[in-house]
């Protein structure tokens, strides 16, 4: 299974308000990375839509300001400190002072409802599901959230309500602005090779490659003269020294632990493939414009796949018949090895068929 770009679609929903009447606008979206990540065209599509002279602010969660930071669509970030009932009210109630004339909930959950309702005093939108209760918090529940679509396209929903123009997804070059030295300084060691970043670990053990399918896959790489570099989290160092040592040498580096997010986007940017499976940091490749593999199986990629951004991606999915992905529940998988389904031949044809995709269109970075 490959795809390229989600479609940007016409306008589903009537608007409830004319974009004349919104003057201070906040998005609530507390967590996490790769949700965070996906309302990022959203937010630049306000921007391109409404009064360039708005305030348009932000929610978010300590722990994911870092990737707010710099982004010039945004007027103002609000950063949440601690997780406690008090931490949030007291944070939607500092919320209140700042006189929001349109707050969006671009989360849907029972917390950021919470933070919605203190903040907005006139004009609350939320999506239609009521996950958690929220919609008894929205004056306008009404975005669209139960078809089976993509995510970033369910958050374009927003724009119609708006009646703001929806845009395709563009790469978010602020992301790496300031890092690009120190990314450069840490991939020293194999510039000049094709460089594919590989993400080994991810939130739980379905949604992880083998590790010796890493293996295998950096060493039929390395015969085509590609240079992968593991990537992941703290808790993902000792499986990416176990699978560097198992390769051989036939992997050169691991940044496994050793890069802050905003580190991290620089890093992607100077591969040139990422592989990944549905993970905050994959969709984070995809955000700063780096052709992606996909590896599903346990989630629907109608819905969080990597084909939402600018750049060609490709997913491999070999569970479909017996997980049909309409049906998946990430928590409760189907097939407990979907992603063992999927062969290292099979990624080393996707990733070769996105690098000469991206050669052939002359390799530009951002």
């Amino acid at each position: 299974m490959s795809s390229t770009s989600v479609p940007v679609l016409a306008p589903v929903v009537e608007p409830v308000v004319e974009p004349s009447q919104v003057q201070r606008l906040l998005l609530v979206k507390l967590s996490s990375l790769g949700d965070v990540v996906h309302t990022l065209p959203l937010l630049e599509a306000l921007r391109a839509g409404l009064n360039p002279n708005i305030h348009i602010g932000w929610a978010v969660r300590k722990k994911f300001a870092d990737l707010l930071i710099g982004n010039p669509h945004l007027s103002q970030l609000y950063t949440l400190v601690g997780s406690s009932p008090a931490d949030v009210l007291g944070f939607g109630r500092s919320l209140c002072q700042e006189e929001f004339d349109t707050v969006c909930d671009v989360q849907g959950l029972l917390v950021s409802g919470v933070v919605t309702r203190l903040a907005g005093r006139k004009r609350r939108i939320g999506f239609d599901l009521n996950r958690e209760g929220n919609a008894l918090f929205m004056t306008h529940p009404v975005v669209p959230g139960r078809e089976r679509r993509h995510m970033v396209e369910r958050l374009m929903g927003f724009c119609d309500v708006l009646g703001v123009p929806r845009v395709p997804p563009r790469p978010q070059t602020y992301l790496i602005e300031g890092e690009r030295q120190a990314a450069a300084e840490l991939l020293a060691t194999v510039q000049g090779s094709p460089i594919v970043g590989c993400f080994v670990g991810a939130s739980t053990p379905e949604k992880t490659w083998h590790a010796e399918r890493w293996v295998e896959l950096a060493q039929r790489l390395a015969k085509d003269g590609m240079a992968v570099v593991l990537l992941g989290g703290s808790g993902e160092t000792a499986i990416a020294e176990a699978i560097q040592k198992a390769s051989e040498g036939a992997i050169p580096l691991s940044l496994a632990g050793k890069t802050s997010p905003r580190v991290l986007a620089s890093v992607l940017a100077q591969c040139d493939v990422v592989v990944g499976g549905d993970s905050g940091p994959t969709h984070l490749a995809v955000a700063v414009g780096t052709p992606v593999v996909g590896l599903y199986g346990v989630t629907d990629p109608m819905r969080t796949g990597v084909q939402w951004g600018a750049s060609p991606a490709r997913i491999l999915d070999f569970v479909e018949a017996e997980a049909p992905p309409e049906t998946r529940r990430p928590r409760h998988p189907t097939v407990s090895d979907a992603l063992g389904r999927i062969s290292a031949s099979a990624v080393v044809e996707a990733v070769l068929h996105l690098f000469a995709e991206r050669t052939a269109k002359g390799g530009d970075s951002i």
